[in-house]
């Protein structure tokens, strides 16, 4: 009797075992996958959550309950049909055997032959709070925000954030396969701060309001806030099948005169294709 107990009890904790590293074997807390959680969590827009998945660019392998669960998480369909695609190709624990000497030359496979890439960098001699990049016309990645509000009376607003650190004047920004051809790309950028309206003094009710100032250069042109912006500009690159277009975007800022003003800020471009 003492033996049958002993038995089911043994078998009982090698079942629980194997519970605990099914579950170990989930990938729903590598950290990539948990930035795609972050972001439907946040009901983030759809095409915002597909950019950030490409910009991640690789993602461990889901099984059918990290799928599930990820589903139950409020994760879009589309969004988990892109990570699966992105899934890496697992390591196998044995090494392939070594080549075969041969004198045939190497024929590239037909997805390697006709891939392009796009590439964009951002140098900043000065911090920035957003920025976006088009490519053909379509937004393809932003960061930050634009700032936008007036306090009530006497109150004080949010400093706006700046992105990166002070020692980081180079921003990657976009990385994306492309089709050959000729692309056009455009990169906006902003500097936000707060100022102080404390003017008139007989107009109690609107005395000292801080409100948000945006600067800077869109990535396209837009209705409004004419006077806010320096004149967007953009540059074409043409890339052949298996090529790649490195764009790099200086910000470059116009001190006001002496007679007064804001500053005047402009994108200047150079591209290489490799």
């Amino acid at each position: 009797m003492c033996i049958r107990c002993f038995v089911v009890a043994l078998t009982t904790l090698i079942c629980c075992a194997a519970l605990c590293i099914a579950e170990e074997a989930s990938n729903l807390v590598d950290k990539r996958v948990q930035q795609v959680l972050t972001m439907a969590e946040g009901e983030l827009p759809l095409d915002v959550i597909i950019i950030k998945i490409n910009d991640i660019g690789s993602f461990p392998e889901l099984s059918a309950g990290d799928l599930v669960a990820l589903k139950e998480a409020n994760v879009p369909g589309q969004a988990l049909v892109l990570m699966i695609q992105l899934e890496e190709t697992p390591t196998p624990s044995d090494p392939p055997p070594a080549p075969v000497p041969s004198t045939v030359t190497e024929i590239p496979s037909p997805q390697t032959a006709s891939s392009s890439a796009i590439r964009v960098a951002i140098q900043r001699p000065f911090r920035i709070t957003y920025y976006e990049v088009y490519v053909d016309g379509e937004l393809m990645a932003q960061r930050g925000k634009l700032w936008d509000g007036t306090s009530d009376p006497g109150q004080k607003l949010k400093r706006p954030s700046f992105l990166g650190t002070r020692k980081e004047t180079t921003i990657d920004a976009l990385n994306i396969d492309a089709t050959p051809g000729q692309h056009e790309i455009s990169v906006g950028v902003a500097v936000s701060w707060v100022e102080d309206d404390s003017e008139p003094l007989d107009d109690f009710d609107n005395f000292s309001q801080e409100f948000y100032v945006n600067r800077g250069v869109r990535g396209i042109t837009t209705d409004g806030h004419h006077g806010e912006w320096g004149q967007n500009t953009s540059v074409s690159c043409t890339v052949e099948a298996g090529q790649t277009c490195s764009v790099v975007a200086t910000i470059e800022k116009r001190s006001p005169t002496r007679f007064g003003g804001l500053p005047i800020y402009s994108v200047s471009y150079e591209t290489t294709v490799e």
